[in-house]
């Protein structure tokens, strides 16, 4: 049985990728050197912290300068309140761990596991810091 993956890229390709993979493997160790089960439950928890921190700075904190900063989140809080937020919030998190994997997985087919490990961590990484950097913003505005 023949791996469809490998038919859309040549052998020479791959030979090019082969050259860099180790390069990347270590870059991926450094930026998250942690297992990867553990990087979208992360995700989870921080998009859920950004969720509970936002509502309450903006509905509790007694700040009227608050506001939602983020164009797609602070459209669906406008639109339909929080619950519109909440399902805005799954929706975008669901797609960015659907894209990680599906990516990684190719790799993986095409037999660069270092690659794999590498698109896995650099699509999941940057949301997991813009969230614990939303929340510590989100706390540090309620309590002052």
């Amino acid at each position: 049985m023949s791996n469809p993956a490998k038919a859309l890229v040549s052998p020479e390709s791959i030979g090019r990728g082969r050259a860099v993979e180790g390069f990347v493997a270590r870059l991926s160790w450094i930026v998250w050197p942690w297992r990867l089960g553990w990087l979208v439950p992360l995700v989870a928890l921080l998009a859920a912290l950004d969720l509970i921190s936002t509502y309450l700075l903006l509905e509790h904190s007694g700040k009227t300068y608050a506001y939602e900063s983020g164009p797609l989140a602070a459209w669906a809080l406008s639109e339909g309140g929080y619950n519109s937020l909440y399902i805005a919030n799954a929706l975008g998190v669901g797609f960015l761990c659907f894209v990680a994997i599906g990516v990684s997985r190719l790799y993986t087919r095409l037999g660069l596991q270092g690659f794999a490990r590498a698109a896995y961590v650099l699509a999941l990484v940057p949301y997991a810091v813009a969230s614990f950097v939303a929340v510590t913003n989100n706390v540090v505005l309620t309590l002052l």
